[in-house]
């Protein structure tokens, strides 16, 4: 065997005898059909190796190699391919934008709302529209309408509570009583 070069000699006497072992770890570490190729590759790195003669336990170097090409198969594995990127641009995806229903709907119950706002104390009108409609903070309410911030925050919270049992308890396009005397009645209940 005098073809045979000092690697190859190395390979035969030092990695080879080690060869079940070298499937069993590779086993444990990727799908089973992939452990033979995952041996392969090792052997290959292994053989590659310039520094082989200085290698301490080529048993232990070539399961770390084992280890590591694993390692690297489960990490593209977790990747997206470019290919597969392609495909997904490719793919129609559903709108996030409402539909039609949703749409319609949303614009009756704004338009509902800007009813029952008509029916509100002139105060609590001014301080809700300014609050949520126009975004201005209390202080600036208070400001505006000379009044204290204290009674911009009882404005707001009464309006607030008038608007939200109109829209639970009252059907939409009532006639009769207003919200507010509907409003008033219930406080009246609750006393």
């Amino acid at each position: 065997m005098t073809w045979l070069r000092d690697v190859d000699r190395w390979f035969i006497e030092e990695v080879l005898p080690h060869r079940v072992a070298f499937r069993k770890h590779a086993a444990r570490l990727v799908a089973a059909a992939d452990a033979e190729d995952v041996v392969q590759e090792a052997y290959a790195r292994a053989i590659e190796a310039s520094h082989h003669r200085e290698i301490d336990n080529p048993r232990a170097f070539v399961l770390t190699i084992i280890r590591n090409l694993a390692f690297e198969r489960h990490r593209r594995a977790s990747v997206v391919r470019f290919e597969h990127l392609a495909d997904m641009e490719a793919m129609d995806f559903a709108d996030g934008a409402p539909d039609q229903f949703a749409v319609v709907s949303g614009q009756l119950e704004l338009s509902r709302l800007m009813e029952l706002m008509k029916t509100l104390p002139p105060q609590a009108r001014t301080v809700v529209q300014l609050r949520r409609i126009e975004g201005m903070l209390p202080k600036d309410i208070a400001v505006r309408l000379g009044l204290s911030v204290s009674t911009v925050e009882k404005h707001l919270a009464k309006g607030l509570a008038i608007l939200a049992f109109a829209l639970q308890e009252a059907p939409a396009h009532a006639k009769g009583p207003t919200i507010s005397s509907l409003w008033q009645r219930r406080r009246q209940q609750g006393n």
